[in-house]
């Protein structure tokens, strides 16, 4: 995707907030058309016309603000007739077209049932359950349809993203951070997609902790395919969130309009790893946008992956230090917990001497060796009781790291 595309598809949300267009009113529009349109929105609370309008095909967010704004509510789209879809058109409103032809094809009551028989929920911006953190943002999504479950309301929930060709130490370190979120109980949120974004959710649910995914088509799209495994995954310990309407392809614009609900569901995006002008910089964008907290991992100034990291950092990004620092930073009493946890865990004296010599840098056997002047045979037992103990990690062949 060009420059030129990304910048068009994150405006695609933007436009025509001062559309011109005069509409005949429907009669629910002629008896409300004194109130805020908002907070008439807000009284149209029967879910299943919610779900309805946001289940119609072909239209983007933009294109229902102009509905809401002509019939003030889903119902009263629901119930326009044809001379308005004609209006609509004749005022340049092509797509008018696919509403009329979807108000014909389906009714609220069958989309809410079509919905359920595929294990597919959804949840309005009116209704209690809706992610409160999301309805803060400007441009938030009128609908989310999700398997699994949403968010926790009391946990925190932080974005992790990052490149899809990543190198190794990005995806040792974003298995760090996600792992320690998730044990610290906060929920991670990105985008299953190769690279950072998949071992991040990965890592936090091999941690028990719960992950959600938002993606660029409908829920029951999976993409990337190869990632089925961790879509099961999802939908049973966590979620896979998306406003696209059911059998949604995921094309690629749709990722940038996806990035600002991943960056408006978190309290903190956390940038791994990036490129200049790639799609994690778009999510960082809308984080700011939406003040929200943006955090990135430094790297080597010559370095492709890092360049995006760094250029966050240059303009006023936290920087992240370590994965322990980190959490350590947005769970205060994360430290303590989990050094009351390891002082739980009994240890035999040439464990604890090879488990204080490790950090969270990968050290290898014969460093480990010299360092503990175990022998090899003892080292090698202690590292295996370590590991049995989800202490220590064995990142490469004879390279160790500290879990925690």
């Amino acid at each position: 995707m060009t420059d030129s595309e990304k910048k068009n598809a994150i405006k695609m949300n933007q436009k025509d907030r001062d559309f011109p267009l005069e509409v005949p009113k429907s009669e629910i529009a002629k008896e409300a058309q004194k109130n805020n349109i908002e907070e008439t929105s807000m009284q149209c609370m029967d879910s299943r016309y919610w779900e309805w309008f946001c289940s119609i095909p072909g239209i983007y967010r933009r294109h229902q603000e102009i509905l809401l704004r002509c019939f003030l509510s889903p119902e009263g789209v629901w119930q326009a007739g044809t001379g308005e879809w004609k209006h609509l058109r004749e005022h340049g409103c092509d797509w008018a077209d696919y509403v009329e032809a979807y108000q014909k094809e389906s009714s609220p009551q069958e989309t809410v049932y079509k919905n359920r028989r595929m294990g597919i929920q959804f949840t309005s911006c009116v209704q209690s359950d809706y992610p409160e953190l999301l309805r803060t943002i400007r441009d938030f999504p009128y609908g989310i349809f999700y398997k699994g479950r949403l968010p926790m309301k009391g946990k925190k929930q932080i974005a992790v993203v990052g490149a899809r060709v990543c190198t190794h130490y990005g995806k040792h370190l974003a298995e760090q951070i996600a792992g320690q979120i998730a044990q610290a109980g906060g929920e991670v949120v990105s985008g299953a997609a190769y690279g950072i974004d998949g071992a991040a959710q990965w890592a936090a649910l091999s941690a028990g902790g719960a992950s959600f995914a938002v993606v660029g088509g409908g829920v029951d799209c999976r993409y990337p395919r190869a990632n089925d495994q961790l879509y099961d995954r999802l939908e049973e310990e966590g979620g896979v969130l998306s406003e696209f309407p059911p059998g949604t392809r995921p094309l690629r614009y749709h990722f940038p309009m996806r990035n600002r609900i991943i960056s408006g569901l978190s309290e903190i995006v956390t940038v791994i790893e990036a490129k200049h002008g790639s799609g994690s910089l778009i999510t960082a964008d809308y984080a700011l946008e939406q003040g929200r907290t943006v955090l990135a991992v430094p790297g080597r100034l010559d370095d492709e992956l890092s360049r995006g990291c760094n250029e966050l950092i240059a303009q006023g990004a936290g920087v992240i230090l370590s994965a322990e620092s980190f959490v350590e930073q947005i769970f205060p009493d994360f430290r303590r917990q989990k050094k009351n946890k390891v002082a739980d865990i009994a240890l035999a004296p040439s464990e604890k001497l090879v488990y204080s010599s490790l950090d969270l840098h990968s050290k290898s056997l014969w460093e480990l060796e010299e360092c503990t002047s175990l022998s090899l045979a003892d080292l090698s037992g202690s590292l295996l009781a370590l590991e049995a103990k989800g202490l220590v990690k064995e990142m490469e062949r004879n390279y160790y790291v500290k879990v925690r």
